[in-house]
């Protein structure tokens, strides 16, 4: 799976730009802000319809203009895609080789993408919502229908919330809650199910990249969080489980004004050597479990897409020392990465790998790209 080319137009701070790639390592080069990241998001946005620094697509359009539009060509088992994001106003427009692609399942499978960025690094020391959010983007980018289960839940559980602080006032409505539950049960259910399924993948995968990254040293663990299951054999009668949950806790969700049970509290436990990360690791230990958990999306992917993801890494290397850039540097040999720096100097002295390097200056790309060895 290849970026072949990429055009912006309106786009941040580019005006009209267009962009050759490497099929290798493509390091974006440029001082700070002058839209290296501007240009990573496009390619995360071709992908996922969504970007992780607009608060709302308007927000992505240049100053002083209506609308933008995005343009990659991708390259996929030999096969060529058109991507195109246009927006105008409020108007949003996806389009795959020409044809609208509402549901965005189609751009999704056409490219898939791994962002990693400075803020990754705190997945194992910050709290559980860190951690939901990283289980929530990465699903959704191998398994489009996720994010739809993921949306109906939200949507539920707030309904459900709504009521529950309701009743506190009107207790004729109690009844009520029998309904919302029914269809909390069922989406909830779903997510727990996709989320058994991909710790189960991730733990094994991510176990051992960091015996690699650790240096043999630490063994790294993953256990899955729920306040619903209690052991894994009881997925057969989830169902059952949450809603009898549900239903025992209608006194103490009523006094709180929230749900009590359901994935939307979920966590990871990250364990090193049997012991809690979170609590007794190390910054360097943390780090590095990060970097294993983060990159082993791209075996995961490869698993569930048959193809290799487009790896982003944003301004990721400059926060690691020389060790862990060479680790991460040494994982992309079978991936299209973009990595945006500063100074690219650590980068092209690391033998054997193609680089292609961008500069890029006030949303302009400087020359030609210059192709290293």
């Amino acid at each position: 799976m290849i970026v072949k080319s990429l055009r912006l137009v309106h786009y941040r701070n580019y005006a009209d730009e267009t962009f050759d790639f490497s099929p290798g390592i493509n390091v974006i080069r440029g001082k700070n802000a002058q839209g290296k990241t501007n240009l990573v998001e496009s390619i995360y946005l071709l992908s996922r319809g969504y970007t992780h620094k607009a608060g709302t697509l308007q927000d992505l359009i240049g100053f002083n203009e209506a609308g933008f539009f995005v343009q990659g060509t991708v390259c996929r088992q030999e096969t060529t895609h058109r991507l195109e994001f246009k927006l105008s106003g409020k108007k949003k427009e996806v389009l795959i080789d020409g044809k609208k692609d509402p549901g965005r399942e189609r751009t999704s499978r056409a490219l898939s993408t791994i962002l990693f960025e400075p803020d990754d690094l705190k997945i194992v020391k910050e709290g559980p919502e860190k951690r939901r959010r990283f289980m929530n983007t990465e699903l959704s980018g191998f398994k489009p229908n996720y994010s739809h289960v993921l949306k109906g839940y939200t949507k539920i559980l707030n309904q459900r919330n709504a009521l529950l602080k309701e009743i506190r006032y009107d207790k004729a409505l109690k009844p009520t809650l029998a309904l919302w539950d029914e269809q909390l049960v069922k989406s909830g259910a779903s997510l727990m199910r996709y989320r058994v399924a991909y710790l189960h993948s991730l733990n094994q995968k991510a176990r051992a990249l960091h015996k690699k990254l650790s240096g043999d040293l630490e063994a790294l663990t993953l256990f899955y969080q729920n306040n619903v299951l209690e052991h894994i054999g009881e997925l057969e009668r989830i169902e059952a489980i949450f809603t009898e949950k549900l239903r025992a806790s209608y006194e103490e969700d009523i006094h709180r004004g929230s749900t009590t049970y359901g994935p939307h509290v979920d966590d990871i436990a990250i364990h090193l050597n049997g012991v809690d990360a979170k609590k007794y690791g190390s910054q360097g230990q943390q780090r590095t479990a990060a970097i294993a958990l983060k990159l082993s999306q791209i075996e995961i992917y490869k698993e569930n897409t048959g193809d290799y993801p487009v790896v982003l890494l944003d301004d990721i290397l400059s926060e690691l020392d020389a060790r862990r850039q060479e680790n991460i540097l040494s994982i992309l040999g079978n991936t299209q990465a973009f990595i945006t720096c500063t100074d690219s100097s650590f980068i092209e002295n690391f033998k054997g790998l193609p680089l292609r390097r961008i500069d890029i200056q006030g949303g302009r790309r400087l020359g030609a790209p210059c192709d290293l060895k």
